[in-house]
């Protein structure tokens, strides 16, 4: 029998790539609550939290006989006691189990497989958990699937199976807060800051900088963030459990934890001009669990961040990737475009590469795509050492994401056997990516936060009380998805509208419409326009509220805007939009969010065009019907826009006079 059965195509490599990139540590690890001296409330709680409000998978798919490890973050005071979720349907799997360890291999539980086996639907389970050890605020679990039957594993097909909707149940008390270093543990449930009603400019950017700095280091997971105003001076209400209230105001430089060791403690951070932003660098180089005191000040903002050149290497981006397989295996590897510097169109690509030689008679290839199109082809040979280099140029590349998807095949000449071992690929850390700066400015939603790194420029013009609100949710969604540190700077409206930066504007459109700025969709009032080709004006009661994302190629910069023709309540819905959905920021397509009187958030595009990759015209036709076809689907994204608005118009009181 061959041992390249075609259910063999899922290998271990699967494994050991999604374990690495989906199933690490939070970034909020780092925060680890040190010993607080005060005595703990005498009463034991029970929290459940699931994975994703952990920064987690779901889902975990194990595979063959290997191990998928996985690092749960603990809330402070807190430990894992059980765990709980859903076991799919094995495959190739008549007899085994499910083992769980801690991260020293310590047995923790099982579950068997043989109802699961015969199960029409997934089958729950409910595991004891508490004697993994805890490793700071973590403790590290990893999943093996173990077989009982007789059969030849190193030729059957591949085991798989999958565990779901996985929760932890959390036993202990929640400390009470007393310094700086446990006021940010590495499980949190809410943050809301609160500002001044008349926060001046250095109060607005501090918010901003704290917001961006703690959705960075929570990612993956959507860490709640509010930002609410307050009289200046006003005490915040208490924030309870694992909630946590962050006041901002101009006064004495420093931060400092007040009411420590009480349930309504709460974290100031003070200061005047750039020293109060400066007070929020503690917490943007992560240092902050070394301030193990109630009251620290900041006298020099520090950074973390080392300017870098236009080549850098794998192993600085901490990209890796690694394949052990039989037959045919897939991975991917990538880093995130904001990471990578100042805007680039075209990436040289470096790779080097070790693998198991091939042996004479037998064949093994590798094959490289970028963004689904194909970018390198090649045969492994008896050298075990792969060293290429191949480009991407700007038809290929992803505006957020730098990518290479790999396939590998190995057919041996000789037959399946127990003594066949299988072959392995690994992508050597010293590969580089040497980037080509410059490019046009990026549009749609797409855009950012490569266009926001490092630094973009906040404007707001004060036509609404809740304007610093909008603002931090969007840093907050764009700050999410990037390891890159965002700085905002607020300046004035007109100052962002005729500097070069990226730039985030909260304003509404008559203040727009006396600027240089040409978004997708102006007017002012009922007249809403549509920045078609050929402009389309309409005329619709009620206005709109829209959040928008396009290039200003005028400056070389790119733009988020948040506006309204009409009322600023019409754009709360597209914030609940964006927040309602799993994936945020990263759900949102094209370069309009718009939604009128009905409150029906709608997301089209105006001048973006999905077909990055449409091929080049070579005939004068050719380009009109490409012409065309481009304004017809912008026509068609504005219907979608007036279609939703006046089939969803809320209809007059009936003691309304026409």
């Amino acid at each position: 029998m061959n041992r390249f059965t075609a259910k063999r195509a899922v290998t271990w490599a699967i494994l050991l790539v999604l374990s690495a990139t989906l199933f690490g540590s939070s970034a909020g690890v780092a925060y680890a609550a040190p010993g607080d001296t005060a005595d703990p409330p005498a009463a034991v709680e029970a929290n459940v939290l699931s994975w994703p409000a952990l920064g987690l998978q779901s889902t975990v798919e194990l595979y063959g006989r290997a191990r998928t490890p996985v690092t749960v973050p603990l809330p402070a005071g807190m430990t894992a006691s059980r765990l709980r979720g859903m076991i799919g349907m094995p495959e190739n799997v008549t007899a085994g189990y499910l083992e769980i360890d801690d991260g020293d291999g310590k047995f923790l539980a099982s579950v068997d497989l043989s109802a699961a086996a015969t199960a029409q639907a997934a089958t729950p389970f409910d595991v004891d958990i508490s004697a993994a050890r805890v490793q700071g605020s973590s403790i590290d679990l990893s999943f093996v699937i173990r077989v009982r039957d007789t059969v030849d594993r190193a030729c059957a097909p591949l085991q798989r199976l999958t565990i779901s909707d996985l929760t932890t149940e959390f036993t202990g008390t929640n400390p009470p807060v007393t310094t700086i270093a446990s006021f940010f543990p590495s499980v949190l449930g809410r943050v809301t800051i609160y500002a001044a009603s008349d926060a001046n400019s250095a109060e607005q950017q501090a918010v901003l900088t704290l917001v961006s700095t703690l959705a960075r280091i929570y990612a993956p997971r959507p860490l709640p963030i509010t930002v609410v105003s307050q009289p200046r001076g006003a005490q915040p209400p208490p924030a309870l459990g694992m909630d946590r209230a962050v006041v901002v105001e101009t006064g004495e430089p420093g931060l400092s934890v007040e009411n420590p060791g009480a349930p309504d403690a709460y974290l100031r951070i003070s200061g005047d001009g750039d020293q109060l932003s400066a007070q929020v660098s503690l917490l943007t180089t992560e240092l902050q669990p070394l301030a193990q005191v109630a009251a620290a000040r900041v006298t020099q903002a520090g950074s973390d961040t080392v300017q870098r050149g236009d080549t850098l290497t794998f192993g600085e981006l901490k990209v890796s990737g690694q394949a052990t397989f039989f037959e045919t295996s897939t991975f991917e590897v990538g880093s995130d475009r904001a990471s990578l510097g100042p805007r680039f169109d075209g990436v040289q690509v470096h790779l080097l590469a070790d693998y198991t030689p091939v042996h004479q008679g037998d064949a093994s290839t590798v094959m490289i795509r970028s963004n689904n199109v194909i970018v390198y082809r090649g045969t492994l040979d008896g050298t075990g050492r792969l060293d290429t280099t191949f480009n991407l140029d700007s038809r290929i590349l992803d505006q957020r994401y730098i990518n290479l998807q790999f396939t590998l095949t190995d057919t041996p000449a000789q037959d399946c056997s127990p003594l066949v071992a299988p072959m392995t690929f690994q992508i050597d850390p010293r590969s580089t990516l040497t980037m080509h700066r410059g490019g046009a400015p990026l549009g749609g939603f797409t855009a950012f936060p490569s266009e926001f790194s490092p630094k973009f420029v906040v404007a707001l013009d004060g036509s609404s009380p809740n304007q610093l609100s909008y603002a931090a949710d969007i840093v907050a969604v764009v700050s999410r998805i990037t390891k890159t540190p965002l700085t905002p700077q607020v300046v004035s409206l007109q100052s962002a509208v005729d500097g070069n930066s990226g730039a985030l504007i909260v304003a509404n459109s008559g203040a727009i419409k006396q600027t240089a700025l040409n978004p997708p969709i102006g007017g002012e009032g009922p007249m809403v326009k549509f920045g078609l080709p050929t402009e389309l004006n309409v005329n619709m009661e009620g206005g709109l509220g829209s959040i928008q994302a396009f290039a200003d190629p005028q400056r070389n910069r790119s733009v988020i805007l948040v506006t309204t023709t009409g009322d600023w309540k019409l754009v709360d819905p597209l914030f609940s939009y964006i927040a309602a959905s799993d994936r945020n920021w990263l759900g949102l397509t094209g370069d309009v969010l718009a939604a009128g009187e009905a409150g029906t958030p709608t997301n089209v595009a105006i001048r973006t065009t999905s077909d990055s990759l449409a091929p080049t015209q070579t005939s004068g036709s050719s380009g009109g019907w490409l012409k065309y076809g481009l304004i017809g689907g912008g026509v068609l994204a504005v219907i979608a826009v007036l279609a939703v608005i006046l089939a969803l118009r809320r209809p007059k009181p009936a003691d309304v006079d026409e």
